[in-house]
């Protein structure tokens, strides 16, 4: 178990503990009213274990722990209102039962949402992340190939020829779509060319991945 989870688990006891003996201490009626809405608030309670639970399983990365607050933090604020709702409705004992019953569970509900939401938004950016770290990769990888090409060459302008390439693959655009992947292809298979071919045929040949790139990396601004 992660620190952050235990403590976040030793937190959520206490505060339940110091709940309970506060609202059990308290003179007041404990009628159907007091019931129902502290029935939902041990839910809120019990959530909350899940939500720590949920916002940490999946943190294999500080990233992904910090994105992982925002979950925890639309947990807490369900907890609070579900705190405040109750003392309303310790307050008012003898209002008619549906209507803690349908205040609690609105905000059981809309929180549920939030959740949901907030774990899925989190979920797409470590995707997205994860798909541009791939594609750096790739391109560091291209990179370091045209490098070692450049460095195995003995002509001079073959070698600068190279040298550019090298720097204009390094900061190309790192995000990719399935669209630009006949075009990424393409010039991963005339750099692996650039390996066989004559000093001679060098600069042309990458000239015209220059222009490959060119193409890709406008294609790439335009998708985004």
């Amino acid at each position: 178990m992660s620190r952050n989870k235990k403590s976040g688990y030793i937190i959520v006891a206490i505060a339940f503990v110091l709940f309970n003996v506060i609202v059990f201490a308290i003179p007041t009626e404990k009628t159907s009213v007091f019931w129902i809405a502290y029935a939902f608030t041990l839910v809120a309670f019990a959530a909350q274990i899940a939500i720590w639970k949920a916002a940490f399983n999946k943190a294999d990365t500080l990233k992904s722990r910090f994105l992982g607050l925002p979950i925890i933090h639309v947990g807490v604020v369900y907890l609070i209102l579900q705190l405040i709702v109750f003392i309303v409705f310790m307050s008012l004992p003898t209002i008619a039962n549906w209507i803690p019953v349908v205040t609690c569970a609105i905000i059981l509900g809309l929180s549920g949402i939030f959740l949901i939401s907030t774990d899925l938004g989190r979920e797409e950016v470590v995707r997205v992340e994860e798909k541009v770290q791939r594609k750096v990769s790739s391109l560091k990888e291209l990179q370091a190939d045209v490098e070692m090409i450049a460095e195995a060459q003995s002509d001079p302008e073959a070698k600068r020829a190279l040298a550019g390439l090298a720097e204009k693959i390094r900061y190309s655009d790192p995000m990719s779509d399935e669209s630009l992947a006949p075009i990424e292809d393409e010039i991963s298979t005339r750099i692996v060319a650039l390996k066989t071919q004559p000093a001679a045929d060098t600069s042309s040949s990458v000239k015209q991945i220059e222009i490959l790139l060119s193409e890709r990396n406008k294609k790439a601004k335009l998708l985004k």
